[in-house]
């Protein structure tokens, strides 16, 4: 059954560092993060190209998990004809129902998570800075949707993209989801999945690893068990490591498999850390590629027939 990402209530205190923290994330750079979110769909739809598809303009895309600030949704929807979904109901701009359904549907934690992060303008900052750097009005109005994503119901062969990233790693079903976006997916389309997987260093979903506020948390601690009770995760994970996506994405015919590691520079520190770590007993279950990696990525092309 689908589990809402933000279906966890770690109490008031976990609640305004969490805020703090996204706050921290979503405003130290707004036009470095919307230049590198750019670029990152636009290093996707080059690839789909890559794979023999025909050029990502003027498309029908699928984003699965828009989330409540739907980044891809307004970057593909500069050049595509755009549809989002998400378990999550997503208000758009002040609108009293769409926030009585989301109470009603995905609960008072996510309620007071989206006002939040209205209220301190973190999406309307984020919005303004994509319009201005793509420079041109969205090619047509994103559609955003609430729906079970194990249980799509859109037609067979609906869509040229399909897209998701940093959404499999909260998935009850990810093999089911996967399957869905195959058959959403037309003949020649290319689809693209990205997971944050659970034993990188940041896997926890913790917010004070995300936004660099460690607060003296040891790296790794999740995966420590001296130290599993200092993480506090801020969404639901489904804790699947990097040889469970490997073995789903080997279901796919000729997927073209990556596992994203830290810069140079970061990945040289948590290598040492690692060493220092593994010297003291610990960690030795785990391979290198697992810690040290941040993202598993496939991207594949569905057949003509």
């Amino acid at each position: 059954m689908a589990t809402t990402y933000s279906s966890l209530s770690s109490g008031v205190r976990a609640f305004g560092r969490e805020i703090r923290g996204l706050y921290r994330i979503r405003t130290r750079d707004v036009p470095g993060d919307v230049a590198r979110t750019l670029a990152h769909l636009r290093d996707v739809e080059r690839s789909a190209v890559a794979l023999g598809g025909s050029e990502h303009r003027g498309l029908d895309v699928l984003v699965v998990g828009c989330g409540q600030t739907p980044r891809e949704v307004l970057g593909f929807g500069a050049r595509n004809r755009v549809t989002g979904i998400d378990l999550d109901v997503v208000p758009t701009g002040i609108d009293p129902i769409s926030y009585l359904r989301l109470l009603r549907q995905n609960g008072a934690v996510r309620v007071a998570k989206t006002l939040g992060r209205k209220a301190l303008g973190i999406d309307r900052r984020f919005a303004a800075e994509m319009q201005r750097q793509i420079g041109a009005p969205s090619a047509s109005s994103p559609v955003i949707r609430q729906m079970n994503a194990e249980a799509m119901s859109f037609a067979d062969e609906s869509f040229d993209l399909v897209y998701s990233y940093s959404v499999f790693e909260h998935l009850p079903d990810p093999a089911a989801v996967l399957a869905e976006m195959g058959r959403v997916l037309r003949p020649g389309g290319a689809g693209f999945v990205s997971a944050h997987y659970w034993t990188s260093e940041s896997g926890a979903h913790d917010i004070r690893v995300f936004a660099g506020d460690r607060e003296d948390v040891p790296l790794w601690a999740h995966l420590r068990p001296a130290h599993r009770h200092e993480i506090t995760e801020n969404a639901h994970l489904n804790y699947w490591r990097v040889e469970q996506y490997r073995r789903l994405f080997a279901s796919v015919p000729d997927g073209q498999v990556e596992v994203e590691f830290h810069e140079p520079d970061r990945l040289a520190v948590l290598a040492d850390e690692l060493q220092r770590i593994r010297d003291a007993g610990e960690l030795g279950g785990y391979a290198d590629e697992e810690l040290l990696g941040v993202n598993i990525s496939m991207m594949w092309r569905r057949p003509l027939p």
